[in-house]
This record gives structure tokens, sequence and C-alpha cells, in this order.
């Protein structure tokens, strides 16, 4: 009976790390588990884990319940809204500045929800990496608009 419940354990880690994949991606799981990103393609795909692996995913999964994290996210608030809002609220810094910014801000949110024992909402996690996401900026068409009112001066 012990073996049985051993494995509906690991059954319940194993989605636990596939629906984690699925939110982020199969490197940031790995990465955080401590586990090689081989492994946890084989762990996701069904394979029994070596037993080093093994004591690993389960420190992950304690460690994901513990912070909150191995419940449902909230998903109400889209990944591109969240990002946008951040970009509005951090518009005054300079640019070079922003991807920093933006990194410890949504350190700071996953921090708020994790020290209330909360599943952060899945934004915080999906937020994508700053450095490669250019800050918004005006179109052509606002610079235009501003060259038609100097033409109306004329």
């Amino acid at each position: 009976m012990s073996d049985r419940a051993a494995e509906s354990a690991i059954d319940r880690i194993r989605e636990h790390v596939r629906a984690q994949v699925a939110r982020t991606s199969l490197r940031k799981v790995a990465k955080r588990a401590g586990v090689k990103v081989g492994a946890t393609k084989k762990f996701i795909d069904g394979s029994v884990p070596y037993e080093r692996n093994l004591r690993l995913w389960k420190r992950y999964f304690a460690r994901e319940l513990r912070e909150g994290m191995a419940g449902g996210p909230d998903d109400a608030v889209p990944v591109a809204d969240a990002a946008a809002v951040l970009d509005l609220l951090l518009w005054a810094l300079p640019e070079e500045e922003r991807p920093e910014a933006r990194r410890e801000a949504v350190d700071l949110f996953r921090g708020l929800y994790v020290r209330r024992s909360r599943t952060p909402p899945a934004w915080i996690e999906d937020m994508p990496d700053f450095d490669d996401t250019p800050s918004p900026r005006f179109s052509e068409d606002d610079e235009d608009d501003d060259e038609d009112e100097g033409d109306d001066e004329e």
C-alpha cells in the first residue's frame, strides 16, 4: 500500500511539473527544481526518475506548496495587460533602467503573494524576460498629429 501511495504522490508532483512547464517553460521549471532539462522532459513524459532527481522533485514540490505555487493561479489578468500596466507605472524611469525595474516589480508582487501563502497570479510567472521586450513607444501617427498642429498655426 505504501508503494501505491508513493506512486500517487509522484503522479501529483508530475502533474504539477507538467502544469508549470505548460505555463512557463521546461528550462525554467528544471532550473527552479535543480534538475537537468532532459531529466525534466523524461519525468513529465512519465519515466521514473533516478533517486537523486526524485528527491529534488519532492523538495521542489514541497517548496511550491509552501510558497502557494502548487495551487491554481488566478489568470484573470492577461500577461500582456499586466506588462502594459507595469510599463505605464515605470514610464518615468529612464528606458535603460526599465528592464531591471520591471523584474524588481514582478519579484515584489511575487513576494507579496508568497508571504501571504497565496498562489501568485499567472501573469507573475508568465511575464516575459524584459530584456527582449521593447518598451511601448509612440507610433508615427502620434508624431504626425503634433506636426499637423504646427501646420494649423501657419
